[in-house]
């Protein structure tokens, strides 16, 4: 019994967090250019600060260095993989551009969820109180993720409804490291480290290489860099408050 409740409380703060993200971003991105820009920008500084201060500092503290920065090499070569298997299905050829950045970050949001999942199933393992303490920080944390995947699609032009799909489907690993960290309940501190640095890798690729040079592509303002900035510092100030 605990082991489908532990794992339903997975799918709900995998699909929640990233589709509450999709929602938000659904509602305030618009075709002004200039505002797009802004908002990509202030989005890929809100991840930056998430994989700085979070994603890098927790492999850190769960494995050590040299693991975590085996880990994050390992995610930018799932990326290129990744953007080599999309550009073989022509997702970037005669699409606009900002598709590919969307469903990159699709991809890596699920991977990101992997270890998450992991942690709250072990968590629950512990205690209560420390599973559902895990859950709800890890769906505020993926609100972030849920608006850095939703505004590349929505410049793009996809419908509210497919990317609200998009965004379900990349919490529902969550559930699914939920189940695997019931079932081995103690399991190694330094494998959820190397999963988080995968996920850091992962994100800091498609920050770097997609998300701020697309903001730049969209509109070309002084502001841009600043508005990374003020994310970078919401982000660190939303990871302090949690």
């Amino acid at each position: 019994m605990q082991l489908i409740n532990n794992t339903l409380i997975g799918f709900i703060v995998g699909i929640l967090g990233t589709s509450l993200g999709a929602i938000i971003a659904l509602i305030f991105v618009n075709d002004n250019k200039k505002i797009l820009s802004l908002i990509l920008s202030f989005t890929a500084g809100l991840i930056l600060s998430i994989v700085t201060f979070d994603l890098i500092y927790e492999a850190i503290e769960l494995s050590n260095i040299r693991l975590t920065s085996f880990g994050i090499f390992i995610g930018t070569i799932i990326v290129v993989f990744m953007e080599n298997i999309l550009y073989k299905l022509q997702i970037n050829k005669n699409h606009n551009q900002f598709i590919k950045s969307g469903l990159l970050m699709a991809i890596a949001i699920a991977i990101h969820n992997i270890p998450e999942g992991l942690a709250i199933g072990s968590g629950f393992m512990f205690t209560s109180d420390m599973g559902f303490k895990l859950a709800i920080i890890i769906s505020l944390h993926n609100l972030p993720e849920g608006i850095a995947m939703a505004t590349p699609l929505k410049i793009s032009g996809f419908k509210g409804i497919k990317i609200i799909i998009y965004s379900i489907l990349a919490g529902i690993p969550t559930g699914i490291g939920a189940f695997f960290g019931t079932i081995l309940g103690g399991i190694s501190d330094s494998f959820i480290g190397l999963c988080f640095a995968i996920a850091a890798g992962t994100m800091l690729y498609i920050t770097c290489g997609e998300l701020i040079p697309n903001s730049k592509d969209i509109h070309n303002n002084r502001l841009a860099p600043v508005t990374l900035c003020i994310g970078f510092i919401i982000g660190i100030m939303i990871i302090n408050i949690l």
